[in-house]
């Protein structure tokens, strides 16, 4: 078995949390649906371990041992399989008897494989994610396909290429750049070879910065796909490299950076959608400073984008959750752009749910495929008649098209925004999937 994570591994071997006083400790590594998690278990609450969980949880009436440390948020597991990296680690979940034996879990937010050091990769100096929809949107392939019919028989030559690096641009002490790359992987003992064509969206910095900070960058991409074509959209850790882990040969040399493989507790790729969908936003038309003047925008219009791209995870929720889970976005939205024209934020507040509304559909031209102001009078209906209960409550189908609507009206914003021409936009829109509405089945 080689030194990996998949789904419903479990591994026995030692625990080590850098600390040179706590006992030797045999634990068990599992990863499952429920996420990345370490079963340590111990004889006595006198334990440090029994003092992770116990310290701060009030069933157990015994005071926390003098010189006991709360629970690490990194520790090394190591086994005969190799070593791997705990990272953001938190304890959840016990069972003991009082002043006897035990056990608890402690859970990782990352699994860094094969490093034997006590790195601080909390705090990477880069990171590779791979983003679902990424490469087929930036049209490139690391494959090249020939065919060939002679001599009666059908034959194929599939041959990898180099394909350069896409280099974005530089955001707030952050390196983003696009890597194409390929892989075959092979099933254990099977007859299949599984060709991958690939793109890494990758992060650097030359001082170490925090885990979240570089998801931040590859999460506005992602979100960027989103809005280009309304399909749920995966971006997924797989590599980090930090400077304090080089890349060492037997001899005790460093040769540079070493990336190392990454697991999260989800690592599921979101699937493309069924049938052909248009994007909205093109790479060919945004290229490199397209994207870093989305970036800009997502950071400036957070308050407005995020609730409504968020809503795409509740699509089974019901049509008023959705309708509020989205609403705050466009209320942000006509606020911040009131504010963006010169006045006062107090002039800002006190502007209408309809105000707010039409200052948006000011920045639309005529790219929307249904009536603006329609959408102005019966969305603002429909969210207020949810908000407040001295109203009519708005019929479902009627709340689920203003959803429809409202998302649209967002994307259009971006659209227009990032440069995109209002007549490309209004034909995009006409035929995206989301421009037919709902209807009543009755």
């Amino acid at each position: 078995m080689p030194n990996e994570l998949e789904m419903g591994t479990r591994r026995v071997g030692d625990l080590i949390d850098f600390q040179q006083d706590t006992p030797e400790v045999k634990v068990t590594l599992e990863r499952s649906d429920k996420g990345i998690s370490v079963l340590v278990p111990w004889s006595d609450p006198e334990s440090p371990y029994a003092q992770w969980f116990l310290r701060d949880d009030g069933h157990i009436e015994t005071p926390p041992q003098p010189g006991s440390l709360p629970a690490p948020k990194r520790v090394q597991f190591h086994d005969s399989h190799g070593v791997v990296l705990l990272i953001r680690c938190f304890p959840r979940g016990y069972h003991s008897n009082v002043l006897g034996p035990g056990s608890g879990t402690l859970w990782a937010r990352a699994a860094i494989i094969g490093v034997g050091r006590n790195v601080e990769f909390e705090r990477p100096h880069g990171m590779q994610t791979e983003i679902s929809g990424l490469r087929a949107w930036l049209g490139i392939t690391s494959w090249q396909e020939e065919h060939d019919w002679s001599g009666g028989h059908r034959g194929i030559c599939l041959s990898s290429k180099r394909t350069l690096d896409i280099d974005v641009g530089e955001f707030d002490g952050f390196s983003l750049r696009f890597r194409p790359g390929w892989r075959i992987a092979h099933e254990d003992g099977g007859d299949r070879r599984v060709v991958l064509d690939l793109v890494h969206c990758v992060t650097g910095s030359e001082d170490p910065r925090g885990w979240d900070e570089h998801e931040q960058l590859h999460r506005a991409v992602r979100d960027l796909l989103v809005l280009s074509r309304w399909n749920p959209e995966s971006c997924v850790v797989r590599r980090a490299m930090h400077r304090e882990d080089p890349l060492r040969t037997l001899d005790g040399r460093e040769h540079g950076e070493q990336w190392r493989d990454v697991v999260v507790p989800d690592d599921t790729l979101a699937a493309p959608p069924s049938g052909y969908r248009d994007h909205l936003l093109t790479f060919a038309e945004l290229k490199e400073e397209g994207i870093v003047r989305w970036i800009t925008l997502r950071d400036a219009f957070a308050r407005a984008l995020d609730p409504v791209i968020s809503g795409l995870d509740i699509r089974k929720a019901s049509p008023s959750t959705m309708l509020a889970h989205t609403g705050p976005g466009l209320e942000a939205l006509g606020y911040l752009l009131i504010v963006r024209d010169g006045n006062s934020e107090r002039d800002a507040r006190r502007a209408t749910l309809q105000e707010r509304f039409v200052r948006i559909l000011a920045d639309l031209g005529d790219c929307l495929p249904f009536d603006g102001p329609g959408w102005a009078t019966d969305t603002a209906a429909a969210y207020n008649g949810l908000k407040h209960a001295n109203r009519a409550e708005p019929n479902p189908v009627d709340v689920l098209n203003a959803w429809r609507t409202s998302v649209m009206v967002v994307r259009a914003w971006v659209a227009i925004e990032l440069g995109t021409p209002e007549d490309v936009v209004k034909v995009r829109l006409a035929r995206d999937p989301q421009c037919r509405p709902y209807v009543n089945r009755d």
